[in-house]
């Protein structure tokens, strides 16, 4: 895997990968234009992305009657500043058991490779969403050619 990242001015960048493109941006107050993701928010995307991937695959080879499922991540930053916890909130959709949702939620925690990337100074948590929160929907999405304009 390789990706290229350039500088476009300040702070404002662009990273390649494959075909595809994501502007990277600082917020407006920590001296960006706020006109991209901030690497963080990459971060967290990265990881709940893997997370979605491992609960599909699992409940697919194991066939867990498991219709979509998305996930929410919120990190927590301790006085330094730096990440001290994340805590992944999972919507399921499917004819599954509490126990068939406890047993995707301890399997994504550990096979999720991304994951297994993040030190141990960093608390995981991995609970089911509340089903009455609001769920966040994008819906003038397209794939064409790998990437989502709206």
């Amino acid at each position: 895997m390789k990706v290229f990242v350039e500088r476009v001015s300040r702070f404002l960048q662009l990273a390649h990968a494959q075909s595809r493109t994501v502007t990277i941006d600082q917020s407006v107050e920590r001296g960006g234009g706020n006109m991209g993701f901030r690497p963080t928010e990459l971060w967290l995307v990265g990881l709940s992305s893997c997370s979605v991937m491992t609960l599909l695959r699992y409940a697919e080879q194991n066939e867990l009657l498991l219709t979509d499922v998305s996930v929410t991540a919120e990190d927590t930053v301790d006085d330094q500043g730096d990440i001290s916890a994340i805590d992944f909130r999972v919507t399921f959709a499917g004819d599954l058991t509490a126990q068939q949702k406890a047993e995707l939620l301890s399997h994504v925690k550990s096979n999720c490779k991304v994951l297994r990337t993040v030190g141990p100074h960093i608390a995981i948590s991995y609970r089911e969403a509340d089903p009455d929160a609001a769920v966040h929907t994008v819906t003038s999405c397209t794939l064409e050619g790998g990437n989502c304009c709206m």
